[in-house]
């Protein structure tokens, strides 16, 4: 078994994507990730790490990292024992930076009991989410509502509804982190808001695409308009949006504590093909 980096986005995903695509729901954020920098490497200011370990010059799994974010770990169909332990042992021996992981909760929980013998790091748990997919939209958003682009006057609305967000979800990430998101979000298109009766009152964002598939994420409703079916209008809205303008199917993330998003999401059409959990070492 050979663990090591490729240096070219596009050799990795010459070597690693059908790999990948064979669960690509639950591999969504990578082949995000990798989709979004393909072509534009600079795009990632830190550069990025392309993990491949191989079997017979064949590649078996991928893992990578955008510095400084965690390391992911890919889900594949058959993973052999020995890969987390040699992945671990590749990064310890490397020095590269582990300032945590994320990926499906057997992996990852391994990685960091292993990386905790290794280093006497502490590891604290950030979160345990579901991975989703949907291939129809089962619900109608209200008929007294309709979905619109963020536009560059919405910028000061949505950065507070993001620094919100963030909050809630307890990222780590600063207002004015959140506030230049909001920006790069609305530059691109890619944020869209519910609006009721001239009124904005939810929003939900296309974060990334793969291949076949399209992701759904900073999904909000700030309190006053909760308990009203926002959420689930802006969510459905925008999901038929995108199977309309091709994608097979649409994913997200949820956070496995928080029944009402969860509940909101099956109602639409979503169903569980996965999960995920993040853990941050000290």
């Amino acid at each position: 078994m050979k663990i090591f980096l490729e240096t070219s986005i596009k050799r990795y995903l010459d070597r690693v994507e059908g790999l990948l695509l064979r669960q690509e729901v639950n591999n969504n954020l990578m082949l995000g990730l990798l989709e979004k920098g393909k072509n534009n490497i600079g795009v990632f200011t830190d550069g990025i790490r392309l993990g491949i370990v191989e079997e017979n010059g064949e590649p078996i799994y991928a893992f990578m990292q955008t510095p400084p974010n965690k390391w992911i770990l890919a889900k594949v169909d058959k993973l052999d024992e020995r890969i987390i332990p040699g992945i671990v042992q590749y990064l310890f021996q490397s020095k590269y930076p582990v300032p945590g992981v994320i990926g499906p909760s057997e992996q990852a929980e391994l990685f960091v009991s292993l990386w905790q013998e290794r280093t006497n790091k502490i590891a604290n748990l950030h979160m345990k989410q579901l991975i989703y997919q949907l291939d129809e939209v089962m619900v109608q958003p209200q008929e007294n509502g309709k979905l619109i682009h963020a536009e560059e006057k919405h910028e000061s609305l949505v950065g507070d509804w993001l620094c919100s967000f963030v909050e809630q979800a307890h990222m780590p990430m600063t207002k004015i982190q959140a506030e230049s998101m909001a920006k790069s979000f609305i530059q691109k298109q890619s944020l869209y808001l519910w609006e009721r009766d001239g009124e904005i009152v939810s929003m939900a964002n296309n974060s990334r695409k793969t291949r076949n598939g399209a992701s759904v994420n900073a999904v909000f409703t700030p309190d006053e308009h909760k308990r009203k079916g926002y959420a689930t209008s802006v969510v459905a809205a925008l999901s038929q949006k995108l199977l309309d303008e091709g994608a097979k199917f649409c994913n997200l993330y949820t956070d496995l504590s928080n029944p009402t998003s969860n509940s909101i999401y099956k109602k639409i059409g979503y169903y569980v093909v996965g999960d995920s959990v993040e853990y941050l070492f000290e």
